[in-house]
Order: C-alpha cells, then structure tokens, then sequence
C-alpha cells in the first residue's frame, strides 16, 4: 500500500511541476498577476509535503524509492 501511495504523491508533484510550467506561460501571456498564481503553486506543494509527512513522517516532494 505504501508503495502505491509514493506513487501517487510523485504522481502529483509531477502535474504540480507541469501546471506551474503551462501556468506560468499562461500568466505571463494574459498579464495576470504572477504572485496569485506562484502562492497557489506553492499552497499546492505545500499540501503534498504535509500529505507526505502525515503518510511516511518526512516532509518531501518526490520519493526515490517508490518501487519498493
């Protein structure tokens, strides 16, 4: 279960990482505010830490050993 469960925390990190990225280009092209849009991204990180933490007891992004 744990190793599914590391899966899917990398899993949303990596659509974090690919929504700050095509969100960015979005922002800068319609001239919205970048600091909404950068506080929202880190909230959105911020989550995935606490849900790591709560899970496994440390407080990451990204877990190297997902397959075991």
């Amino acid at each position: 279960m744990k190793i599914l469960l590391k899966k899917f925390t990398n899993a949303l990190t990596f659509f974090t990482s690919i929504l700050l990225v095509v969100g960015l280009g979005y922002v800068i092209v319609k001239n919205l505010p970048i600091g909404d849009f950068i506080s929202e991204i880190a909230f959105c990180y911020l989550t995935i830490a606490v849900l790591n933490f709560i899970i496994f007891g440390t407080a990451i992004l990204w877990h190297r050993d997902a397959k075991k």
